[in-house]
């Protein structure tokens, strides 16, 4: 494999595997009355084993290609957990409706279809406490579509989840990377991709709301931590 590798030029591919961060992005949980909604599998050019980005040299040369397990699926599994902690009762379906219209059994039909899902990691010349410099981008860009009974859309938007590391400084500020590992920026995009939906307020509108205050979520662990006391 190694004199294969050698000889094509090609870097080992690594798999990296994602998970949904529940509760991530604050007011996004138990706002709903629990109305059915279908959910449709994710579309786009994302199955199979796809190269979502990589992690680059001081020289800007390709260290590792990224790769991860049909991101369309991934997507609509963690699309499925968000709206299911914001109150709503997800209904996974095979595949999407010829007409468009919500099953029996469901009040509204959300599909997805995912536009961007990237991960790069670059690494510096310059050596820090913490090892290495580098800087981390993720972007999840997904574009939904809410539909009624009646098969109208009611709701369209484009939404994206974005994670940068190290985070930006604030005034004199200057922030520690908060993730290292390219699965665990990727992750946070994808789970602020599935819970920013959750506050678009013409989003909200189409939905049942809550009459009474959701419960409190708990504080982010991804919030900037400087390393000054």
């Amino acid at each position: 494999m190694a004199l294969v590798l050698a000889l094509t030029g090609c870097e080992p591919r690594t798999h990296i595997d994602l998970h949904y961060l529940p509760n991530f992005v604050p007011g996004a949980q138990n706002i709903f009355r629990p109305a059915n909604i279908a959910v449709p599998p994710t579309t786009g050019n994302f199955s199979g084993d796809y190269e979502v980005g990589s992690i680059y040299a001081p020289d800007g040369t390709v260290q590792t290609p990224l790769v991860v397990a049909d991101p369309a699926r991934t997507f609509n599994d963690a699309l499925i957990k968000g709206l299911a902690d914001a109150g709503l009762v997800p209904m996974a379906l095979d595949a999407n409706p010829a007409d468009g219209k919500p099953p029996e059994g469901a009040d509204f039909i959300l599909a997805s279809e995912l536009e961007q899902f990237e991960v790069h990691k670059r690494f510096g010349a310059n050596q820090t406490i913490h090892g290495q410099y580098f800087t981390m981008h993720a972007l999840v860009r997904v574009k939904y579509d809410l539909r009624n009974r009646d098969g109208a859309v009611i709701y369209s938007g484009e939404i994206s989840g974005i994670e940068n590391e190290p985070p930006l400084p604030v005034g004199t500020e200057v922030f520690f990377p908060l993730e290292t590992e390219p699965a665990e920026s990727l992750s946070v995009a994808l789970s602020r991709a599935v819970g920013l939906l959750m506050l678009e307020p013409e989003f909200r509108d189409e939905l049942p709301m809550r009459s009474i205050a959701p419960t409190a979520s708990p504080t982010p662990t991804h919030a900037p931590q400087s390393p000054h006391p």
